[in-house]
């Protein structure tokens, strides 16, 4: 390593890359970088990482992650303790000074605006996560479940390998570790690597504690494809040894699963309204009279163009676009020019009465709600139609209406019509079956992270295959509540709601195992007997009614 001074700031320099310094300014990187063949990566307050290809420093690339200083505090704070770029150098020579794979460290500078880290691309290497993503989620063959428990053990015993070694990471999620392929992109031979080091600590010794917290945050970051016996087969491969005085496997997995699940509620909850701040996600900007929240990397004058076509369509009555109107809402359909966005909704909130003017100053508008729990519901892993923007009009800082501009939901059909559509041959029962399983699923989950749908009909569900599995995508989240207390009779209205919007093709069998399959989801089989008692008699004293192609159908029971 050396040390050396560039325009008045000190860079520390892996042997044989002495010409780094030279190429970038800490202080003014962006302009050394133009004419350069570069990708922003990634771009929050606090960082940016810029990847540059096979160049004159490195035939494999190089990654730059470019912080940005804090005020007086922070500056006075990093007296006493290592800077994050500083932290990344030291943590990634240590790592592979103990033989832990990790990008190789080539530069670092802390100039008085900026540091500044270089490090050689990881090449033939993706995130973790997404790898698993791709591959392991859903109903998947023998031989991809293969793959995946000889993954889930190599996994870890590299975490195993790195507590053993003294190094306890804060942030350790499957999307800070990459696997590189050593050939083709297959779990046939590869490598794990450990990255974004900031929030490594080195110790003598990793607690247990230390070691349960990151476990449970894998378990976490893969708790998508990891079923209860994988879990368990982590801890064993990990090896219980290292985890305390508790021997029985089992009970261990289990307590890294409750501590995953409150790590899990934690971070859903410190994201649940990223949509109303400035982000690396969402920004949000002042035109006029409006207000405008949206999602980065959509221009603002085409969502604004798309509110004066909207307003133009209610105005001529064009029945082209129109798809609903009343005296709270309007929505039309749009072709939208953009690479992965073909065709928009727009949805209009009015404002009908006087009093709605002032519960918008307390409690926001319908439009900003429906904007929270479109985005949080996203960030819960339940789908809904990406949330692209939100606009408010406002008088006198009041806001007199708003629009909720969203992707339009593409190869699916509401879930009464699907069921219409698809089972009116009875003989399709494996296929029934499986919706059935998919849906109580994903039910439970919305119900186990405390969310709360107050208007939870087939109509307002869309149906996609998956395969050989489904994928539901929720309308309608105007009404949406979260971190509520889901009691029995939250469970017990929802599940009403879904029975008396479900067609009669559904038999009484079919409606009992789907009520089975929830509760089996949700843990609560000791209250089947109260649940079913009070479905079926709510139930009763109303009709049946859903939505065909043909209209409004009312069947009775």
């Amino acid at each position: 390593m050396k040390k050396t001074t560039k325009n008045g700031t000190e860079w520390t320099v892996r042997d044989g890359y002495e010409n780094i310094p030279d190429m970038f300014n800490p202080d003014d990187l962006l302009s050394d970088l133009n004419g350069q063949n570069h990708t922003l990566v990634k771009e929050n307050r606090v960082r940016s990482v810029i990847s540059m290809p096979g160049s004159d420093i490195s035939k494999n690339g190089i990654y730059i992650k470019y912080f940005k200083r804090g005020g007086c505090c922070e500056y006075i704070k990093h007296l006493f303790v290592p800077t994050k770029a500083r932290t990344e150098w030291e943590v990634g020579n240590a790592l592979l000074t103990k033989d832990v794979n990790t990008a190789l460290p080539l530069a670092i500078s802390e100039g008085k605006r900026r540091l500044l880290i270089v490090t050689e691309t990881v090449t033939n290497s993706e995130e973790l996560m997404e790898f698993c993503h791709s591959n392991y989620e859903g109903s998947v063959s023998a031989e991809k479940e293969s793959e995946k428990r000889i993954l889930l053990d190599k996994l870890a015993l590299f975490i195993r390998d790195i507590h053993g070694k003294g190094f306890c990471h804060y942030d350790l999620h499957a999307g800070n570790i990459l696997i590189r392929f050593k050939d083709k992109q297959n779990v046939a031979g590869y490598d794990l690597y450990l990255m974004d080091l900031h929030r490594v600590k080195i110790f003598q010794s990793i607690s247990v504690r230390q070691r349960l917290f990151n476990l449970a945050q894998i378990f976490n970051s893969l708790s998508s494809i990891m079923t209860n016996a994988d879990k368990l087969d982590f801890v064993r491969s990990y090896g219980s040894n290292a985890l305390g005085n508790i021997t029985d496997e089992k009970e261990l997995a289990k307590q890294i699963d409750e501590q995953s699940a409150v790590i899990r509620n934690i971070h859903y909850r410190s994201r649940l309204k990223r949509c109303l701040k400035e982000s690396s996600v969402f920004s949000r900007k002042k035109i006029a009279n409006m207000k405008m929240f949206f999602r980065k990397g959509y221009d603002t004058d085409n969502l604004r163009e798309l509110i004066e076509k909207h307003n133009i369509a209610l105005v001529n009555n064009d029945s082209a676009v129109i798809m609903k109107r009343d005296s709270k809402t309007a929505l039309t359909r749009r072709t939208f020019n953009n690479k992965t966005v073909q065709n928009v909704v727009v949805k209009q909130y009015r404002v009908s009465c006087p009093g709605c003017l002032v519960k918008n100053i307390f409690r926001g508008s319908a439009g900003r709600k429906a904007w929270v729990a479109g985005n949080g519901l996203r960030v819960y892993g339940l789908n809904t139609p990406l949330p692209l923007a939100l606009i408010e009009k406002k008088i006198a800082g009041i806001t007199t209406g708003s629009y909720l501009i969203m992707e339009e939901v593409k190869d699916s059909l509401e879930m009464d019509r699907y069921i219409l559509k698809n089972f009116s041959n009875r003989n399709d029962l494996k296929k029934k079956s499986e919706l059935i399983r998919a849906f109580a699923k994903i039910l439970g989950e919305m119900h186990s992270h405390n969310i709360f749908h107050h208007d939870l009909k087939t109509c307002n569900i869309m149906v996609k295959e998956k395969g050989k599995s489904f994928g539901f995508t929720f309308l309608d989240f105007d009404n949406v509540s979260f971190n509520e207390n889901i009691a029995v009779s939250k469970r017990v209205k929802n599940l009403i709601q879904i029975n008396l919007s479900t067609p009669r093709l559904f038999t009484l069998a079919d409606r009992l195992r789907f009520l089975k399959e929830y509760l089996d989801q949700c843990g609560i089989t000791n209250e089947e007997k109260n649940i079913l008692r009070d479905v079926i008699n709510l139930s009763k004293a109303e009709k049946i009614l859903y939505v065909s192609s043909q209209g409004d159908v009312t069947e009775d029971w």
